[in-house]
Formats: C-alpha cells, sequence, structure tokens
C-alpha cells in the first residue's frame, strides 16, 4: 500500500489555513493541523469528523518561544511533505511606522518574521528529501520593488519574513527542499475583510496546485496563488 502524504498546517484553525487543510483532505492526503487553542477551533474539528483518522490537531502558539521548540521535537519521527506556515497578524490599527511603539513592533515582526523562521529551523530535518516543500503564506505587500506605500508596518514585517526564507533556503540547499513564499491573494478572511477579492475556497485550491506544481523544484520561489512569480 503507498504512504499517504502528510501536509502540515500551521495555523489551520481558520481562513486560508483551514481552507488549505481541507483541499488536502480532498485529495487524499493527511493533515497535522495546529491551532493556537485547539479546544475552541470549532471549524477544524468538524474538518476531522469529515476526515476520519486523517487529521491531526495539535496546540502551537506562534508567540511562544518555547512551545515552538517542543512542537518541533515533538516532529521529529514525523515526515512531512509539505509545510504551510500560515501564521499572521495584521498589526497596530494605526499602521504607522511614526506612531508605532517598540513593544508593537516586537510583537508584529516576532509573529510575522521571526516565529516562522524558528518553527523551520525544527523543521527542516522532518521534511522529506527531494520532494519535500516548506511554504511560508506571505504577501505581495512584502515586495519592495511593488511597494506604492501605505500599510508600512505590515509590508516591512513581510518583507522581513521574504528575506529571511531566502536566507533559509540557502541554508537548507544541501536537503533538497523547495522552499515557497506565496501570496495567496487578497481574500476574504477576518483578516482580509468581506470586499475581498478573492474567496478562501479559491485561494487555497490555488495555493495547493503551486505547492504540488513545485515539488521536487529546490527553488526558492516568490509566487501568487494563481502560480505568477512576484517581484521581490
Amino acid at each position: 500500500m503507498a504512504e499517504t502524504s502528510v501536509a502540515l498546517i500551521v495555523g489551520a484553525n481558520r481562513g486560508i489555513g483551514l481552507g488549505v487543510a481541507g483541499e488536502f483532505l480532498a485529495r487524499g492526503w493527511s493533515v497535522i493541523a495546529t491551532a493556537r487553542q485547539p479546544d475552541q477551533a470549532s471549524a477544524l474539528h468538524a474538518l476531522a469528523e469529515r476526515h476520519p483518522g486523517r487529521v491531526r490537531i495539535e496546540r502551537l502558539d506562534m508567540n511562544d518561544p518555547d512551545g515552538i521548540d517542543a512542537f518541533g521535537s515533538s516532529m521529529r519521527d514525523q515526515t512531512l511533505d509539505i509545510v504551510l506556515v500560515n501564521a499572521g497578524v495584521a498589526g497596530p490599527d494605526h499602521r504607522s511606522a511614526t506612531a508605532a511603539t517598540e513593544d508593537e513592533i516586537g510583537r508584529l515582526m516576532f509573529t510575522n518574521a521571526i516565529a516562522p523562521i524558528r518553527l523551520s529551523r525544527r523543521l527542516m530535518d522532518r521534511i522529506r528529501r527531494d520532494s519535500g516543500v516548506l511554504a511560508f503564506t506571505s504577501s505581495v505587500m512584502g515586495s519592495v520593488a511593488l511597494n506604492p506605500g501605505g500599510h508600512e508596518l505590515y509590508r516591512a514585517s513581510k518583507a522581513a519574513l521574504n528575506s529571511l526564507t531566502r536566507g533559509l533556503h540557502a541554508e537548507m540547499s544541501g536537503r533538497k527542499v523547495t522552499v515557497l513564499t506565496l501570496h495567496p491573494g487578497w481574500v476574504r478572511t477576518d483578516m482580509g475583510g468581506p470586499i475581498a477579492a478573492v474567496g478562501v475556497e479559491d485561494s487555497a485550491r490555488g495555493m495547493v496546485e503551486v505547492m504540488l506544481s513545485q515539488q521536487g523544484g529546490h527553488r526558492h520561489r516568490f509566487l501568487d496563488y494563481l502560480g505568477k512569480e512576484i517581484a521581490w
């Protein structure tokens, strides 16, 4: 019997992460799904009930460094075919570098840029060699080349993530793992708002298609959910 492929979705209790988990399950994969408060992740538990035996729900708070390290250790016997690190916050409502405090910047940068890299370093030995994919939910707002201004704190955090993922790919070059920085589109989620242009299902389906299409590529690419290259 063929081994079932396994996807780890970090931040899968709602929105894009939940949608990606559902898409992988629809394709016959098994999913390890994390949530900061699993007991409150009702939609994720409902998804697990619809796919008995193929969803494992784990607690992970991306704002807890010790928890990140412990979670990485807990995966030591698990082979992962695809990892999507989907954690992210919008940052302070004022969105301004002029108004920002040290604490606000620290929280935003840790959640959006530092924690994903810290977790990935704990997981890199678990990702399947040659065909494995390590992906990060970023944003076109992290593009320096395409920056028209506005939302400057969120843009800075995603630009930092993009830079760190490039360095991580170089660090992992010997493992033959593909690293992807993904723009999911402007999606109708709690963060994107109700007037966003893309539905969760379309974004999730596209992101899964992109991740699968890049297996074995061993490159680091910045792509949108339709597979279009984005300028760094």
